[in-house]
């Protein structure tokens, strides 16, 4: 009787011990590509964890401030930048994005085969694929948030539950940096300054300067060179100008912003600190 209670005790405390969510959705990489607004949703398993990835719809609300209905979603069979493993494939169908609820919501939506053999993710952070939205108005201040309905199963069809097997964790507001030109007076020559505060939590800001108009980058990337957001990606005319950039979906550690514009390139590193 004792051996069977402490076969109890001890299965209840490694059961304790286990992550209760086998997957966490996350958006990163928000950026705006000239007219276009961009973000990637990631899938990101829990150590010790697996995801077997069955039909799935992953849903998402959108909205703006300053103005209102500043995007749109722009629809796409196949979605940009799909996970090959999850999409066009001999167990995926392609994976998709459709509007939903009148054009305030997305769904992100992955499609297995009836007979198709799941593909299995373990722990770590998977690239699921790319929203793209069309910018009706510039400037304006993009929000995005899950939604509790979405719907995710697993390889044999059977639904996974929010909370305790999926769970996601929401962009804070504003996913857009904004860029905001400080001084019209032509430089003489280009600049990049380090980003002020550094070290930051979670938000800091970067200035540059052109001499003359031209395209300009300015991309932020993690110690192992994968990009991690796009601040500035467009024309900008002569002057000096911030950017401000949230990190909030970012962990701690060493990061490099790379500024190029014309024939300029500099980088410059940054330090998070949460």
């Amino acid at each position: 009787m004792k051996k069977l209670i402490y076969i109890i005790i001890l299965t209840f405390l490694i059961t304790a011990s286990l992550p209760a969510q086998k997957v966490n959705f996350t958006l990163n990489n928000a950026r705006i590509d000239v007219d276009k607004f961009l973000v990637d949703v990631y899938a990101n398993v829990n150590p010790g964890q697996i995801w077997n990835v069955g039909p799935t719809c992953i849903r998402m609300r959108y909205w703006t401030t300053d103005p209102v209905n500043a995007i749109t979603l722009i629809a796409e069979d196949p979605v940009t930048n799909a996970n090959t493993n999850l999409s066009n494939n001999a167990n995926y169908f392609d994976m998709t994005s459709t509007s939903i609820l009148g054009d305030t919501c997305v769904s992100l939506n992955i499609q297995q085969l009836l007979n198709g053999t799941a593909f299995s993710l373990s722990s770590g952070a998977y690239w699921l694929g790319t929203l793209r939205f069309n910018i009706v108005t510039a400037n304006s201040c993009i929000n995005m948030a899950f939604l509790t309905n979405s719907s995710v199963f697993n390889g044999l069809g059977t639904p996974m539950a929010h909370t305790t097997d999926w769970t996601f964790t929401n962009p804070g507001p504003c996913m857009t940096s904004a860029v905001n030109q400080i001084s019209t007076e032509v430089p003489t020559t280009y600049t990049l300054s380090q980003n002020y505060p550094n070290p930051f939590n979670p938000t800091t800001s970067i200035k540059f300067s052109i001499p003359k108009s031209g395209f300009v980058s300015l991309k932020v990337y993690d110690i192992l060179g994968r990009q991690v957001a796009d601040l500035v990606n467009q024309v900008k005319s002569s002057g000096t100008y911030i950017v401000d950039f949230d990190a909030s979906t970012l962990t701690s550690g060493m990061y490099f912003y790379k500024f190029e514009a014309n024939d300029f390139v500099s980088v410059k590193k940054m330090v998070l600190i949460k």
